[in-house]
Formats: structure tokens, sequence, C-alpha cells
């Protein structure tokens, strides 16, 4: 920091009231978010805070008094996407004293003091862990701080303000943060910190509230959801516990959560998961690669076979269920015949879907220095190659869907059109028309779409009728 350490900025201590002062009026803010659906919740949060303390959102950054960029460092795309949008915020910020850019998220806590080298035009960095402090951080800038370094801060407890969502049907909730797993690849270690779970208590209040707010499905995020509660800091609770608790919650209509961990995968969860019919029978579950060999280079702790375990369990006890899950190739040393074990593992598991990517080594992970990557050339031409094939059994799994009814959460509504949009329990992207002589829908109403239409990207009908 220029001017002052992080023991001198007064901050919220753990346990205190969350700040709700006013101290923000007149100001408004713009937040720009990349990344994952943890990114997405931790910008509502964000806002939320801001809100609270009397400021007032704004589409555009040059309308803004206060600009957070909020980032993800998953993969370099992801820096310099986030790097090349500040170069242009910064020319159409507002200039003044109390005018505040803001660098959040993954990236700022891995980069540190070096964003401030990399965009001198940045007055602020916090991490993930320092949300619950954003408005004492703002104010501190806003004293006469130039730069304030939040990522130095000691973390408060769990950041869990209010959030400041979009009105819809479906609202993120987190239930879990940070990852205690060592997978050589991965950053969020140090950028999200040690597992920490919230109270099942507090969780299922929260979602209480969502559903008097008009809110029919929730979807419950962590870095390792799966892992919730292991480390005996959530009462006793499991995250099979907590499902239980979230399902007997009266007006909710579906249950979703991501990410899981295989390791952390248990009969008790598949249970829950067959027995509560508001959990949705979809699992997002990464197994990142089919080869033993480079899950073991990868310090992932399990096998293709456990992998396959759970799925098969899953699938005896779920019928119709659907599996999604993520994908690396180009990892250190991989060969064309550890490759292929992914092509055969896609062929196997039959997914619905996958998110799919080359090895990106990120600075503060055991892999970056390890060297050994394949070529680029052969690193695309196998993502490619990848992508062919899942897509190909997505388009082959969606027009056996042709004639079929299935039934849609409500997410969109366009009355000209007369179309609805929304996802069937099984994740699937769906559209509707609804006829002319229907009443109109409500964001959250159970809608069945007889399927006409199938596409690689999802299904499009005729509404039929209300669930």
């Amino acid at each position: 920091m220029d001017e002052r350490s992080a023991t001198d900025i007064s901050l919220h201590e753990p346990g205190s009231a969350l700040p709700g002062e006013k101290g923000l009026n007149g100001k408004t803010f713009f937040v720009k978010t990349f990344g994952c659906q943890m990114n997405v919740h931790d910008s509502e949060r964000m806002s939320g805070l801001l809100t609270g303390s009397g400021a007032v959102p704004v589409g555009d950054p040059a309308e803004a008094d206060i600009i957070l960029v909020n980032t993800c460092t998953i993969r370099d795309k992801a820096d310099q996407k986030a790097l090349s949008d500040l170069g242009r915020i910064r020319m159409v910020r507002k200039d003044g004293p109390e005018n505040i850019l803001a660098v959040t998220g993954c990236m700022a806590q891995r980069e540190g003091e070096e964003i401030f080298r990399l965009v001198p035009d940045v007055d602020l960095i916090l991490g993930p862990s320092q949300i619950r402090n954003l408005i004492p951080l703002i104010e501190t800038v806003s004293s006469g701080n130039s730069r304030v370094n939040g990522t130095l801060l000691p973390n408060p407890e769990m950041t869990t303000p209010p959030a400041l969502r979009p009105k819809g049907a479906t609202a993120f909730v987190t239930v879990q943060e940070g990852c205690d797993k060592a997978c050589a690849y991965c950053v969020v270690p140090s950028t999200r910190g040690a597992e920490r779970s919230r109270p099942v208590r507090e969780i299922v209040r929260e979602i209480e509230m969502l559903v008097q707010s008009g809110y029919s499905e929730v979807t419950l995020l962590g870095q390792n959801v799966n892992g919730y509660g292991k480390k005996g800091d959530a009462d006793g609770a499991v995250f099979s516990d907590l499902l239980s608790e979230v399902n007997a919650v009266a007006g909710l209509k579906r249950i979703r959560f991501t990410t899981s961990h295989p390791v952390d995968m248990s009969q008790e969860l598949l249970e829950v998961m067959a027995n509560c019919s508001r959990v949705m029978p979809h699992l997002h579950l990464p197994v990142q690669s089919g080869s033993d060999a480079v899950l073991a280079r990868m310090q992932r702790g399990y096998t293709i076979g456990q992998y396959r375990t759970w799925v098969s369990r899953l699938r005896e006890m779920l019928p119709g269920f659907s599996l999604t899950t993520d994908l690396i190739v180009g990892f250190c040393g991989e060969t064309e015949e550890e490759f292929s074990r992914t092509l055969d593992a896609v062929e196997e598991f039959q997914f619905e879907g996958a998110f799919s990517f080359i090895y990106s080594p990120r600075p503060s992970t055991p892999a970056f220095s390890w060297g050994e990557l394949p070529p680029r050339e052969v690193s695309v031409e196998r993502l490619e190659r990848l992508q062919k094939l899942v897509e190909s059994q997505s388009a082959r799994r969606n027009e056996a869907q042709i004639g079929k009814t299935v039934e849609i959460l409500v997410e969109k509504w366009d009355p000209e059109t007369r179309m609805v949009i929304g996802r069937t329990p099984q994740f699937q992207n769906v559209r509707g028309v609804l006829p002319l002589s229907s009443a109109d829908p409500s964001l959250g109403d159970l809608v069945t779409v007889r399927i006409e239409i199938a596409s690689k990207t999802g299904l499009k009908g005729a509404c039929t009728g209300r669930a």
C-alpha cells in the first residue's frame, strides 16, 4: 500500500454487523464480471454491499463513480481478457479523486501489487475472500490513500453478505468456499484459500428468503461443494445433510449444485439425489482426463475406475440422470496414447456436456515449472477432436428427444414471440412456443414442451401445458 498498512484499515470484524450505513449515498457503481458462477455470485454480493451503503448501479462505466472489475485467473486467456477490458474502462472512467477503479477476484489475489504496475490507474485490489470488507476498503481509498492492496489483509469470516441478484426464477447461494485439494494445475487454493463452509441454518434461512422473494430454483455453489462440512465447520453436517434440509424448504421447486469433486463423492449423496424430489437429476463431476497416468500427474486423487464406480452407482439409482464434466488436454507430458484414453472416457460416460480447455500453466501452481507441454498445434488439434466428439454425442442425444415431452422451469419469457426459455431437470436448454390461447406464464412456472427441433446446443418445441 502507498500510505497505510493493512492493520491501519478499520475492518468489519468477524461476527460484526455487515456495513449498512449510507456512506455512499449518491455514488454510482458499475461491475464487470469475468469467469464462473462463483464469480457471478461474488459480483452479486459486492453489488449488495454497495447498494446497502447507498450506492446505485449503472450500466455504463463512464457513468460510474466506483468501477469494479471482477476477474478470473483459471487460464491465461481469462487474465488477458480482464486486462484488455481494464484498458478500455480506464479510458472512459470519470476523473476525480473520489472516483475509484477496483480490481477484484482471483487475478487480483494472485497478482497482488503487480496489478498496480500493469494498470497504474487502479486504486484498489482485493481477492474473493475480502468481499466482506469491500466498503471499508473503498472508504480507505476515498480518505486519501491513492492505492490500497486488500489482498494483504487477513481473511475475515466466510464472505456471505446480502446479494443484489437480478430478478428471475433462479438464484445462486454460496455454501462453501475455497479448496484443500492439491491439483497440480489449479490456482484455486492460492486465490480462494482453504475450505470453509457456512452453517446449515444460515443457508436454509437465505433460501427461505429467496423463495419468499419469488425465486423457484437455487444453485448451491462451492469450489468443492460436496466437500461441504468435512472440516467440521458446519455443526457436524455434511453435504448430503445440507441437501436434505434445503429439499424441505417450502415453496422451493428445484435444487442444483456445483462443482463436485470425485474424491468427495459419497453413497449418502447419491441416496439424497435419488430420494429428494427437488434435487435435480444432474451432476457436474469434473474428470479432467481419461488417463490414470495423467490424473496422477495432475494430483487429482482418483482413478478412472473410481470415477466409473460413482457414475455407475448413480445411473443404477437414478436412471435418466445427466452427467456433465470438465476436460483438460495438453497437460504436462500428455502423449497421444494418454489423450486417446480421454476420448475413450467420453465415449464411455456419454457426457451431456463438457467444458474443455487446453492446459494453461498458472503461476503459483505445482505444474507451472514442469514444462514438457505438447506442441501448441498438437494440443489445439486434440481439443478440436475432443470437442467434436462431445458435440456429436450431444446432438445425437438431443435428436432422440424429438417427439418427447419435457418439463422446464421458465427462466425467460418473450411476450412478442410467445417464447419461453428454460431447462429440463437434466439441465438441457429448451425453447418452447406458447399457444396464443394460453395465459402468459410467470418466471419460475413449470411448463411442458413437446420437442420438435433438436441441435447440439438445445431443444425447441411447442408448449403443451403447465406442470
